[in-house]
């Protein structure tokens, strides 16, 4: 047991004497016998509704249902958790002592978890699992060890593409873009066509949701033209000639006005939506999102997915690659069921049922199973793998990520519309979140 679990329980034991009355906190973590049959009650709690209408909701209903049919040492329940709120529940209930057996963390929200002492590590249990499972496990499992220990397995990669509505850019009679360039003269072209109804290219600046979209554009913008919004060192290294380059260009689409003050109010659920309601003709979204999206009524092959136009023609941007992982809860009285279920959850049956709910699985094998070569996107999904293995950029996030990407995307709103000079403004925050690092 490594000495930060055994300093985080001291402080555990003193948060418990609080009352839990941390009002509309949850529970969970039970008793060895939680259902009164000798059957240990196994708590999840994740962002995904297996009562909604995302594929990846019902894919994870048919997971549980199968696991917990498979056995009869543990049935899992599931809790559902906005993901913008999930983060924060976890971590309060854990610190009263309870908190979920099995919790599902987006990768760069992992330290953060580790920090607050959410989560434990499980390298004595994946030791021989990862051993056994070999180069057919393709996620850097590297970018899940926080302080060399093993704290979650990522069960999906995803990847940041440029969609389009098709039927909105031949409504307008514009050409898919292939670069940077042109891909702002086209959000341009269509937003004025539009009478400023559609969002010709939208970039999300609102804080909400941590700024989830802003930093979803701005990261691989950086890299792609050389530079990284967190260095090597773990100090913000966004302040650069790369990182003024990338704010330039999302600038620059606001300037043409491919997208006007409307993006203020705009997350990444609020972007997705805009797709679907046929209000955003072009954005860069996740590879998981398109499912769900071409669920909704009009939508279907109307929207299309290629890699991220680069600076040049015949170029693409790197692609920021990310997952969400699965992690033992810190305070399970039932580590050995919860291991079971992981396994469960990362094998090539359940990986199959992501895939045909258009999540890009993480074990290599998969894409060779009927899931994938028979799913009516099988191209796609194989386009996407190449992408993520050929131009992916994992990113290792501190555990503060969530404050500075807040504080950069409150920045980049006085750059973008309120003429703030880019260089400086990034030095700012930079040198602030620096600064304030531990």
């Amino acid at each position: 047991m490594s000495i930060r679990l055994d300093r985080r329980r001291l402080l555990m034991l003193g948060a418990a004497t609080i009352a839990a009355a941390g009002t509309g906190s949850l529970a969970g973590c039970g008793s060895d016998d939680d259902t009164g049959d000798g059957v240990a009650d196994l708590q999840l709690w994740t962002f995904l509704d297996p009562t909604g209408t995302d594929p990846r909701g019902k894919a994870l209903q048919e997971i549980v249902d199968g696991f917990n049919a498979s056995q009869s040492a543990a049935r899992v329940t599931v809790t559902s958790i906005n993901f913008a709120k999930i983060d924060g529940e976890v971590i309060r209930a854990a610190n009263t002592g309870g908190g979920p057996d099995i919790v599902n963390i987006y990768l760069p929200q992992l330290a953060q978890h580790v920090e607050g002492g959410s989560v434990q590590p499980i390298d004595e249990f994946a030791k021989d699992w990862l051993a056994q499972t070999g180069s057919d496990y393709l996620f850097p499992v590297d970018s899940a060890k926080i302080d060399g220990e093993l704290m979650a397995l990522p069960w999906e990669s995803r990847v940041w593409l440029f969609w389009y509505r098709k039927d909105i850019l031949d409504k307008y009679g514009v050409t898919p873009p292939t670069t940077l360039d042109e891909a702002v003269a086209a959000g341009a072209a269509v937003r004025k066509a539009s009478g400023n109804k559609v969002t010709g290219f939208a970039i999300g600046l609102s804080e909400q949701s941590l700024g989830a979209d802003f930093m979803e554009k701005f990261d691989p913008l950086t890299a792609g033209y050389g530079g990284a919004v967190i260095g090597a060192d773990g100090k913000a290294s966004f302040a650069s000639d790369a990182g003024a380059q990338a704010m330039a260009v999302i600038k620059k689409f606001a300037d043409a006005g491919a997208f006007g003050r409307e993006v203020l109010t705009m997350g990444a659920d609020e972007v997705v939506n805009g797709v679907k309601a046929g209000t955003v003709a072009m954005a860069v979204a996740g590879s998981f999102r398109v499912a769900a999206t071409r669920s909704a009524d009009g939508v279907g092959d109307n929207l299309v997915t290629t890699p991220v136009p680069g600076v040049t023609a015949g170029r693409r941007l790197p692609t920021a690659v990310a997952g969400q992982t699965l992690a033992m809860g810190a305070n399970t009285e039932h580590p050995e069921q919860v291991w079971a279920f992981m396994q469960y959850y990362l094998s090539a049956e359940s990986q199959a049922k992501f895939a045909a709910a258009g999540v890009l699985p993480v074990l290599r094998s998969v894409y060779e199973q009927p899931a994938v070569a028979q799913a009516s996107n099988a191209k796609e999904l194989l386009e996407w793998r190449d992408y993520l293995a050929a131009d992916g950029k994992v990113s290792v996030y501190p555990a503060d990520y969530s404050e500075l990407s807040t504080n950069l995307v409150k920045a980049a709103q006085k750059m973008v519309f309120d003429g703030a000079a880019i260089p400086a403004g990034l030095a700012e925050v930079q040198n602030q979140y620096n600064q304030n690092r531990k």
